[in-house]
């Protein structure tokens, strides 16, 4: 179909549709800040929420004799070829992408209506059909070639003060030197204003990149692609692309541009975050026969998670019943008997050995094939557990604490209420830039109990106990906690510690049916299978659950940092808890959490790159005479935690290094 694009005034051809999902952060606002709302269960509504629109882009090819005319880079679509040896960048010229909303459909009579050198490649006229143009079998046979580095999937859109900003991400390819790959990513740009009557000239540009492999970059430098566009009545548009790379195969950018009114004032403008992502997934590699999915041992994902509660038990019922009748059979063979059971055992050894090799294979398939990196801190861990299940967990959950504290939820207009949601609003609008964040729904109950406790459901659903925040003694130790539980949704760590215990569960069942064989009586069998599941927990459940909450007080240090609280309250909170706990704490041996004085302790060692995160973010400094109350352990004055120099790595989150006035364009 012939259109004339309605922003930019070009002629174009479709050739071929997207579906888009597109985040638009504009709906209704024009703040310089995104609003966030506290909200209840009983209400419905949700703190923050970005929800993704489908809608459809079309991939359209751009008359070459506008192209000099308009005010948007159309010229290339660039991509790395696909074999290790090819160090070529490809561009493929003329190609746009176009919203149905911008399609200005026309009509022409000439058999070639628009000049590219594609045009005649991809498509015939055609006098008997509607319209005149038909596909070929080139442009099927091109689509598919290029579809990686074709295809949109997100859209992010936002508004600022009448200024419209539009990104496009798109997937280029990967490099490796010297074992270590480098991915590439370009990103097409729109900039409109709304309101024409009142121009602007874009002078600055501030990104943030964001890598997987834990690195933050500060990128700033004079307009864009060495530009000052300027935005006006005969020019409300401005479309330019770039590219950047990354270490990893996933990130995020976010931004803003430095705007110039005619009265010589400044505004800045949000360039909305969105998603760097290595396209070449599961769904690619299926579309293109690259894997075969006949063969999947994934389908206990679509099985209630409830079923493995009641399923375990039952299990090493079966187990022990088993091990146990096989013990007794041998025992009760003739002595006769029993070379000739290991004769018949060494004849079919082969067949035995394939069969525990396919047993041992299709597991090892089902664990890789559920082996998932994780957000923010890129740990690759085993995650059987979907969001679906997950919800559908986190709904039991509300309904167990709406029974439990019925009549004992703080009203939402309460001080400790509004409380926790200034504090979590400030968390989420400060981390609006990770993924997770933007999708989730987040609400605020505050619980009247004496329980001095807060957590946060896999759902975003935020609790707080009345305990709690009496014990807290400012919003920046409020801040440590709340960061604290909200990095545990982020990070999914409900679901994969659910996941990991029914691994260790699986083998704990498998290791019941071998010592229920061989040990001699029932009661020496009970005895040490209940001696090995205490060293299952001691070595496996209990330090796999401590490390899930090492990551979150991390990532949580992390998330109250971008937010400008005072990180430095983090020891101070731990403390606090160790001298409340003194008498009751357990060893950290028998706890699912770290010791608080270790927490302090481990907190304390992680101040300096936490700080250097908060210069980052423009954060007013903090005074310097804080007091810790860490005379145990905190070795280092305060002043030199705040000028030592950052070490590589802190922790299970790479240092994020700053690298500032980078002059190339990004």
């Amino acid at each position: 179909m012939l259109f004339l694009h309605r922003v930019f005034g070009y002629r174009g051809v479709i050739i071929f549709p997207w579906l888009a999902r597109v985040f638009d952060r504009c709906d209704g606002r024009s703040s310089p800040l995104p609003p966030l709302t506290k909200s209840t269960k009983s209400s419905q509504s949700n703190i923050h929420e970005i929800r993704a629109k489908s809608v459809t882009y079309y991939q359209v090819l751009t008359d070459t004799r506008d192209m000099p005319h308009i005010r948007a880079q159309t010229e290339a679509v660039t991509f790395l070829g696909n074999q290790e040896r090819d160090r070529n960048l490809y561009a493929i010229p003329g190609l746009d992408y176009v919203a149905q909303e911008d399609i200005i459909p026309y009509t022409s009579t000439e058999r070639t209506p628009i000049e590219h050198e594609l045009f005649d490649k991809f498509l015939m006229h055609d006098s008997e059909t509607t319209p005149n143009f038909v596909p070929r079998e080139y442009l099927k046979s091109w689509q598919e070639r290029h579809h990686q580095w074709l295809e949109l999937s997100d859209v992010a859109k936002d508004v600022t003060h009448q200024i419209r900003v539009t990104v496009i991400p798109f997937y280029m390819g990967s490099r490796s030197a010297q074992g270590v790959s480098v991915h590439w990513w370009r990103y097409s740009i729109r900039v409109e204003n709304l309101n024409p009557d009142e121009p602007v000239t874009l002078r600055e540009r501030h990104w943030r990149i964001f890598s997987l492999s834990g690195t933050l970059e500060t990128v700033r430098g004079k307009g864009v692609v060495g530009q000052e566009p300027r935005l006006s009545k005969e020019y409300p548009a401005f479309q330019y692309s770039s590219h950047i790379s990354l270490s990893a195969s996933s990130g995020h950018m976010w931004g803003t541009f430095k705007m110039e009114k005619d009265d010589g004032t400044f505004i800045e403008v949000r360039i909305p975050p969105f998603n760097l992502e290595y396209l070449m997934n599961f769904s690619y590699l299926y579309r293109h026969k690259l894997i075969v999915r006949q063969f999947h041992t994934s389908s206990p994902r679509h099985v209630h998670p409830l079923i493995w509660i009641f399923l375990k038990p039952a299990l090493k019922g079966v187990a022990w019943l088993t091990g146990r009748s096989a013990r007794k059979w041998y025992r009760g063979l003739p002595a006769e008997k029993r070379p000739i059971f290991f004769q018949h055992l060494n004849r079919h050894k082969y067949k035995y050995f394939t069969i525990i090799g396919a047993i041992g294979s299709t597991f090892g398939y089902h664990y890789y094939s559920h082996v998932q990196i994780s957000p923010i801190t890129g740990r690759k861990r085993y995650m059987l557990m979907t969001e679906e299940q997950l919800k559908l967990m986190s709904d039991l959950q509300n309904e167990e604490l709406a029974k439990t504290y019925a009549g004992r939820m703080m009203p939402e207009n309460s001080k400790q209420t509004q409380l926790v949601a200034k504090v979590t609003k400030k968390i989420i609008s400060a981390n609006a830039d990770l993924p997770n964040v933007r999708s989730t729904k987040w609400s605020v109950r505050v619980l009247d109990s004496d329980e001095k406790n807060a957590f946060v459901l896999p759902s975003g659903d935020i609790y707080a106990t009345r305990g709690m925040l009496e014990i807290i003694t400012n919003e920046d130790q409020l801040a440590i906690v709340l960061s604290h539980e909200i990095s545990h949704t982020l990070l999914s760590h409900s679901g994969e510690k659910l996941s990991y215990l029914q691994l260790v569960d699986f083998f704990g069942i498998f290791a019941s049916l071998i010592i229920w064989s061989i040990f001699p009586t029932d009661w020496t069998s009970f005895f040490v299978t209940y001696l090995f599941e205490q060293f299952l927990t001691f070595t496996n459940r209990l330090p796999y659950s401590r490390t899930l909450e090492d990551e979150a007080d991390e990532v949580g240090l992390m998330l109250a940092a971008k937010a400008c609280y005072d990180i430095r309250e983090s020891v101070t909170f731990w403390q606090k808890m160790h001298e409340i706990q003194e008498k009751q704490e357990l060893s950290e041996f028998f706890s699912t959490h770290p010791a608080s004085t270790k927490r302090a302790e481990t907190l304390n060692g992680k101040l300096s790159w936490a700080l250097d995160i908060r210069r980052q973010c423009n954060c007013l400094p903090l005074l310097e005479n804080i007091n810790l109350g860490l005379p145990n352990f905190s070795k280092t004055p305060d002043k030199e935690v705040l000028e030592r120099p950052l070490e590589k790595k802190a922790g299970l989150i790479h240092h994020i290094p700053v690298v500032q006035n980078i002059k190339n364009e990004r």
